[in-house]
């Protein structure tokens, strides 16, 4: 079959080189456009129990779908002197839901409550809350940015549509920067290995093409399917990756072919049947793990699984026919100005290393397992979490706003547990005195709950200390006014009682409506992180009043849904991904204990990388250097991102490495020595495609959004891990130690599996 395609690649060269030019050129066309159809966030599930809860409460309550907080700052004006407040209130005039569609309304520290005010004094927010979703928001923020007029505060616009706005914004530009980075290094290290520049050239117009192609692609699919932003990097680097490598093995076998004296057609036909192979079962390895990523309902997941996939589809097409096509037109110029004298023979000290390794495959062992453990070991301490604006540079106004918010405001207080009750219609109403005793009960039960701060709701008032107290607060409130509250015992000031009524008016009109009630838990601690992410199961194990129903919102529960939902499911993307390589790899390699082995020696590559991420991003190290500041986390979608395309790509050397074994071994039936040859005639090869992977990654590693940041630090530690220890140590060793069981494989099992030479 691989023959044929190499006699169908040399035989319509012109066509193919003709079909891919106007691919890459309709790519170019779709690229252009593409960062405008990609969309922010990504993390929330429509059918999760906080986000229903949530539509719940909108529904019922009005609390809106999407907002925006504008941070306002006086430089040495006191938030709570009625300037500043003019001041917002001028600056807010024309944000008005006549002017802005979608708005609902905008919460000020006059009607939102003292929780929009800095503890210092030296800020105050305005939150506006819109019943559109997110991404029409997105689409609002420049005529917002429009229609704030000037005043004397500072403002600084911020929440999740900014976010998501500064994301897409920068993630463009960091595709950019990294390409230009990493495509002439490459190119550099090509030519090193080729010593021919147009030899070097082929393997970047390789990646090139089907990075291009691919991109083009996700234009016509983000038409009609919800892609998230972080698909261009994704993408992008994988495809660079797999693209630069795919290539290089093509042209690197087509140079040895010629080099025993094939002609260039028998040559072309002998490279696709033997590397084109393994090209093939390689992006298939990698295809496999990206399935994972496309198996979740989360878009941010499914996007960089549908986007990495799609590019090793068109990385597998391009070696194994236009790369092959081009290799049928230049022929023997594809060692064409050369600039080294490199040859394409297989050097002599991959033979001395190979000898060495299996003279001694007990300490290697060892001592690379011990090496890889001790690498992988800061994965014991991780701490996960799903970040927002602290992706972004500090530079960006939407981190900038978030950067005040954490440091001069109450996040507690800003992103509370929503805790709603409702009860059939027929039951007794919000106020009645038997309802507000039981929800003064209830509230006393939140307040008594571990890790709760504050609980605010209409029967948690201050002052109200008792069931007795808050039913007589709210019978005089709604029936007879400031007049009736003199007639109850609480020892306050005519002007605070006038205060406390306006604030318990506003509150009820916010938190009741017939059949519900909403109180408001503030956590002791961040809302977003472990302890904080713990509070809304122990709020949902509270005894509710009979006849009613709890329903929980907010940042916590939202968060804790996400990262119990893919983890749960984490398990068994694993085990799919493990068995299914584990299948395609006893076919090709018509092994047992083979394709085992390689499952091990990769699952230690990822420990290796996972490590890695706590010890830079959790742990903060080499801040300064990668130009971040660490949240104290990892982002919890890097290890499973990393899993899905790390397992893959390091497949890629485990199967051009066993493929040549492979070969060796049916030649000479010798164990030792088919190791040898096979490590001989691949290790310059593999260990040059890995360093461009990790120049690729590198230059990902130095871009702007940490997750882009992240996964090109990970991708490059895991195959830098790979190239260095695990193939050309751990992987020989072990082959030295099994010997001939290296290649057993059952009669019977040997009858059934299908043939794929």
């Amino acid at each position: 079959m691989f023959a044929a395609a190499g006699r169908f690649a040399y035989r319509f060269r012109w066509p193919i080189v003709v079909v891919w030019t106007v691919a890459f050129a309709l790519g170019l066309v779709g690229l252009s456009g593409l960062p405008d159809r990609l969309k922010g966030g990504g993390f929330s599930d429509p059918d999760s129990k906080a986000q229903r809860a949530l539509d719940e409460m909108d529904a019922r309550l009005g609390i809106g779908t999407a907002s925006l907080t504008i941070v306002f700052v006086g430089d040495g004006l006191d938030a709570d002197a009625p300037r500043f407040a003019r001041e917002m209130d001028a600056a807010l005039a024309r944000l008005t839901p006549a002017n802005v569609p979608g708005l609902e309304r905008v919460l000020t520290p006059a009607t939102g409550g003292d929780s929009l005010v800095a503890e210092d004094g030296s800020a105050a927010l305005a939150v506006l809350i819109f019943d559109t979703p997110l991404e029409a928001v997105q689409g609002q923020l420049d005529r917002v940015r429009g229609l704030l007029q000037p005043s004397e505060l500072e403002t600084v616009l911020t929440g999740e549509p900014a976010v998501y706005e500064a994301i897409q914004d920068v993630s463009a530009e960091d595709l950019r920067r990294a390409e230009s980075y990493a495509l002439p290094v490459a190119l550099v290290v090509l030519v090193l290995v080729f010593g021919s520049l147009v030899a070097a050239a082929l393997p970047v117009i390789g990646g090139g093409v089907a990075v291009t192609v691919t991109l083009g692609a996700m234009y016509l699919l983000a038409g009609a399917y919800d892609l998230s932003i972080f698909v261009l990097n994704v993408a992008s680097m994988l495809g660079l990756a797999v693209g630069i490598d795919y290539s290089l093995f093509i042209v690197g076998r087509f140079r040895e072919e010629l080099g025993r004296g094939s002609t260039v057609a028998d040559a072309v036909e002998a490279t696709v049947a033997t590397a084109g192979r393994a090209v093939f079962f390689s992006g298939l390895a990698v295809f496999i793990g990206l399935l994972g990523l496309i198996s979740y309902e989360y878009m941010s997941l499914r996007s960089m699984g549908i986007g990495g996939a799609v590019v090793v589809l068109f990385s597998i097409l391009v070696a194994l026919t236009l790369l092959p096509a081009l290799l049928g037109v230049l022929g023997p110029r594809v060692d064409a100005l050369r600039v080294l004298g490199r040859g394409a023979r297989e050097g002599r000290f991959w033979r001395r290393w190979s000898d060495w390794v299996m003279a001694h495959p007990v300490p290697v062992l060892v001592v690379t397992t011990a090496v890889i453990l001790l690498i992988a070991s800061p994965i014991a301490g991780i701490v996960v979490n799903v970040p927002t604006a602290e992706e972004l540079p500090r530079s960006q106004e939407a981190r900038r706003g978030y950067d005040l918010i954490a440091e001069r405001f109450d996040r507690g207080r800003l992103l509370p547990n929503e805790v709603m009750l409702t009860w059939e219609e027929g039951s007794p109403d919000t106020f009645d005195q038997q309802r507000l005793a039981e929800l003064y009960a209830y509230g006393k039960r939140l307040e008594a709950l571990e890790g709760v701060a504050l609980v605010e709701s209409i029967v948690t008032l201050p002052g109200l200390d008792s069931a007795a107290a808050t039913v007589g607060f709210w019978q005089a409130v709604r029936t007879g006014g400031e007049d009736a509250l003199d007639a109850l015992p609480l020892p306050l000031p005519a002007a605070v009682k006038a205060a406390a009524l306006a604030s318990a008016e506003r509150l009820g009109a916010a938190t009741t409506a017939p059949g519900t009630v909403l109180f408001r838990v503030v956590p002791d601690g961040e809302p977003d992180m472990p302890e904080g992410r713990a509070l809304p199961a122990r709020i949902e194990a509270v005894p509710t009043p009979p006849g009613t129903v709890v329903h929980v919102a907010g940042l916590s529960a939202g968060v804790e849904h996400f990262v119990a939902s893919i983890y749960s499911r984490f398990p068994y993307v694993v085990l799919f991904v493990l068995v299914v390589t584990y299948l395609v790899l006893l076919v090709v390699f018509r092994s047992v204990l083979l394709p085992l082995k390689a499952v091990i020696v990769n699952t230690l590559s990822i420990l290796a990388s996972f490590g890695a991420l706590v010890f830079i991003f959790q742990w903060g190290n080499f801040e300064r250097l990668l130009d971040f500041q660490s949240p104290g986390y990892v982002d919890a979608t890097l290890p499973i991102v990393m899993f899905c395309t790390v397992f893959g790509v390091s497949m890629d050397y485990e199967v051009f490495l066993l493929s040549r074994v492979r070969e060796a071994w049916l030649e000479t039936g010798d164990n030792r020595a088919s190791v040898g040859i096979g490590l001989a005639r691949t290790g310059r090869i593999i260990t040059s495609a890995a360093l461009i992977i990790v120049i690729v990654a590198g230059a990902f590693a130095f871009t702007s959004v940490i997750v882009t940041k992240a996964i090109g630090v990970g991708l490059a530690v895991a195959i830098a891990v790979d190239a260095s220890i695990i193939r050309i140590l751990l992987v020989p060793a072990t082959m030295r130690l099994l010997g001939r069981a290296n290649w057993w494989l059952p009669g019977w099992l040997e009858r059934v599996l299908p043939k794929v030479e």
